[in-house]
């Protein structure tokens, strides 16, 4: 048993009757231990650890695992275990606080965590004066390759947006995973909290947890931004979201955060509805263009591609018959 290994053991006898949770990070070349919090509300049964705590050990070093224990004593890889553990892609090492037993739970494919060397909470450059920081943690940090970034983003709809549109690839996860997003250190509790215009440092930090972070998964997917206090799911699930303050699934928001544009039907389609295919978005111009809200792609270089209708006519001309 190696050094960071005791010091999981020794954290999961003083967490006793309820679960540890930590993480082990690898600090300048070397693992450390570093205990969380469990946030969770039936702590014997399962944990979540506390997204502060997370945020913390990110920017001390990079996650290497996931560590918790069972109180009573069965090292076996519950089903939630063993589906958080592929789902992270990383091992996760689980503890017999009574028997000083570990058990290793490794993924079906390692995924590791964006490193520690790349985390750089650095200042505006003389090219971002005047935008807004944001830092992101946790898979999400991998994917987009960096933790902090500085955009113009106003709010957490046009952070969705500056994500998104330059990392496409990143929806998927999106809709997946859930985040604790904080503006300014103010966690977002509301549905208004996502698109009122505000200040501040913006961060989403990932939850991770056991028995129900599936089942909160898949309820977030269907489209809801739910604060704590209004959820109403199993018992389990709202009490750890009440904890968490608010547990977002960026997922399905696309719908609320860019909803359909409706038309605005005056005397110029009048009798039409607002659905009759007719019926266009008029700007200020000389022509009118596809509806508001629909992406045209602006590319440099060569490159196939496919394509939308911005704009279409209809000419005619006299055919003479000899």
């Amino acid at each position: 048993m190696n050094n960071w290994q005791e010091q999981a053991l020794h954290h999961a006898k003083a967490a006793l009757p309820e679960e540890s949770c930590g993480l082990v990070l690898d600090v300048e070349g070397k693992e450390e231990y570093y205990p969380c919090k469990n946030i969770a509300i039936e702590g014997a049964n399962s944990f979540t650890i506390d997204p502060e705590d997370w945020a913390k050990a990110e920017e001390t070093g990079t996650v290497l695992h996931i560590c918790h224990s069972h109180p009573n004593g069965d090292l076996t890889p519950s089903e939630e275990d063993i589906k958080n553990c592929d789902f992270l892609g990383l091992s996760w090492f689980i503890f017999d606080p009574d028997n000083d037993k570990i058990e290793e739970l490794k993924p079906k494919e390692h995924k590791p965590m964006l490193s520690k060397d790349k985390f750089i909470d650095r200042d505006r450059t003389e090219y971002e004066q005047g935008l807004r920081k944001i830092k992101v943690y946790g898979r999400l940090a991998e994917l987009v390759g960096w933790h902090v970034s500085y955009a113009d983003v106003k709010n957490m709809k046009d952070v969705y947006k500056y994500l998104v549109c330059n990392y496409p690839e990143i929806e998927p996860h999106l809709i997946k995973n859930m985040y604790r997003i904080t503006i300014n250190n103010d966690v977002v509790k509301t549905d208004d909290d996502l698109t009122v215009v505000s200040e501040g440092e913006i961060r989403m930090i990932p939850i991770v947890s056991g028995a129900w972070f599936f089942l909160a998964a898949a309820f977030f997917t269907a489209g809801t931004v739910a604060a704590a206090s209004s959820i109403a799911i199993v018992a389990t699930i709202g009490a750890a979201l009440v904890t968490t303050g608010i547990s977002m699934a960026i997922s399905g928001v696309t719908n609320m955060l860019f909803p359909q544009q409706q038309p605005n039907v005056g005397d110029v389609t009048s009798g039409l509805s607002e659905t009759d295919a007719r019926v266009n978005y008029s700007f200020s111009g000389i022509q009118n263009v596809t509806r508001a809200g629909v992406c045209i792609p602006l590319i440099y270089g060569e490159v196939f591609t496919g394509s939308i209708v911005v704009s279409s006519g209809t000419d005619t001309a006299p055919v003479y018959r000899n």
